[in-house]
């Protein structure tokens, strides 16, 4: 049997603080289901690729329409019970595989149009376009790299951390400035006012630590909050404001979106 070919399709360069988050894509020449091509990904990559914008879907298909032409599996998943009344088109439908919140959207016209089929995923066909199509065909796929991933799902922080560690991640660590960038446009996507960071006080030691171990001495606490509170610490896990981009501390038992990182280091 071939090995599968891989083309690295890595459309972003790091300055020191960028306006948007780098990805890189691959494109896998290997045909599988959509809940297959959903294994592969998160086994090798991060997920199914997620398209957050124009200007992503651009490079996407520039690269691949230069050697491919049929349709291509991505991360967005349809189901029956999301399926609009009769004369209703919904151009929002689909969640995507990594459950981040992007909302873009380029369905070709009338997609998406619903077959007899059960579940529907999403396919980029050559003209950039999407096309919705019954889960269970067999076709390449493009998987994604991100070294941080908004979970647009309301959890416990634990809850949370067990949910990035089962994607061999973590929750995110924004221990210097530069992080803290990346992690505040993350956050505000979120549909949750506040967002799961790393962070945990220890009553017995009484400080604030990242869950990764990543030692520091850069905070981003909001006014009254922190090391500039006295107000009683104990069970308290760390969140950062959607809207504000500072850090709080928030009962472990409350539930928000998190961001999940696949990063140990610098991002």
């Amino acid at each position: 049997m071939d090995k599968p070919l891989f083309l690295l399709l890595v459309f972003s360069g790091l300055s020191v603080l960028p306006s948007s988050l780098p990805h890189q894509f691959h494109f896998v020449n290997t045909r599988k289901t959509w809940t297959e091509a959903q294994s592969f990904c998160r086994q090798n990559y991060t997920d199914l690729a997620t398209i957050d914008d124009m200007a992503d879907l651009k490079k996407l298909n520039n690269t691949i329409a230069a050697s491919w032409t049929e349709p291509v599996w991505i991360g967005l998943y349809l189901n029956r019970f999301s399926r609009p009344a009769v004369g209703i088109i919904n151009k929002s439908l689909g969640v995507w595989s990594d459950q981040s919140g992007s909302s873009y959207r380029n369905w070709d016209s009338p997609e998406p149009n619903w077959g007899d089929d059960v579940d529907f995923c999403g396919e980029v066909k050559s003209s950039g376009k999407w096309n919705d199509k019954g889960c269970s065909h067999e076709q390449p796929f493009i998987c994604y790299d991100d070294e941080l991933v908004l979970v647009t799902e309301n959890k416990t922080w634990s809850e949370a951390l067990w949910h990035c560690r089962d994607l061999d991640m973590e929750l995110v660590s924004a221990h210097n400035q530069s992080i803290q960038h990346w992690v505040q446009k993350r956050a505000k996507m979120a549909s949750s006012l506040f967002v799961w960071l790393g962070l945990r006080y220890t009553c017995t030691l009484d400080f604030w630590f990242w869950v990764n171990g990543e030692e520091s001495c850069y905070h981003n606490w909001a006014d009254r909050e922190g090391y500039n509170t006295s107000k009683e610490q104990c069970g308290n896990t760390g969140a950062i404001q959607r809207d504000g981009g500072q850090w709080v501390g928030k009962a472990e038992n409350e539930r928000f979106n998190f961001i999940c990182s696949k990063s140990d280091g610098e991002i």
